[in-house]
């Protein structure tokens, strides 16, 4: 299944991370790529925020995992895996101790070395600049689904926002996130 939307803003952008938090269960992994700038951190503040967390986060580009108390045991973990080029360079970095561990959200900025590892037991998100007054999914020509509740600032580049999955699991979560992006667009 595949989700696409047009964001305007990182306003909108951190929204939609903070709406993502209600299928966004313990024991998760997403992965999230595109270009520097696009809003991949953006969007993991957003989850932040949706989680409570009041904390100004950052990407983290040199430490390589930042780990944020959401409540109790359960944890945010926020890993950037951009200066990392191998598989064992990721796992050195600690990563595996937080996969599929019952009390922590992983978000993985550049992922794709991660990608193989993880099998199929993730969601994609990937983020793209928009050509100027290109609303067009820029990989299939399709119209997007969901296009602007938001202001537009006149100053941000509009980005297309991608959430693909390839199990039934995050289909599922993908249907109801879907139902409540919906939900909102009526109002």
């Amino acid at each position: 299944m595949m989700i696409e939307l047009i964001s305007k803003s990182s306003n909108f952008t951190r929204m939609l991370g903070s709406l993502f938090t209600r299928v966004f269960s313990s024991q998760d992994t997403i992965l999230l790529s595109g270009e520097l700038g696009a809003g991949k951190t953006t969007f993991i503040s957003g989850i932040a925020e949706g989680f409570g967390l009041k904390e100004n986060l950052s990407s983290p580009s040199f430490t390589i995992l930042n780990i944020y108390r959401i409540s109790g045991k359960k944890k945010l973990v926020h890993a950037d895996f951009y200066r990392l080029n191998t598989i064992d360079e990721i796992l050195n970095a600690g990563i595996e101790d937080y996969l599929y561990d019952r009390n922590s959200y992983v978000c993985i900025e550049w992922g794709d070395t991660i990608r193989e590892y993880l099998m199929v037991n993730f969601l994609e998100i990937r983020f793209n600049y928009c050509l100027e007054n290109n609303e067009e999914d820029l990989s299939t020509g399709s119209k997007d689904i969901f296009n602007g509740i938001q202001t537009v600032s006149g100053t941000e580049q509009k980005r297309q926002i991608l959430f693909e999955s390839a199990n039934r699991y995050w289909n599922k979560k993908l249907e109801l996130f879907n139902h409540m992006l919906l939900k909102i667009k009526k109002y």
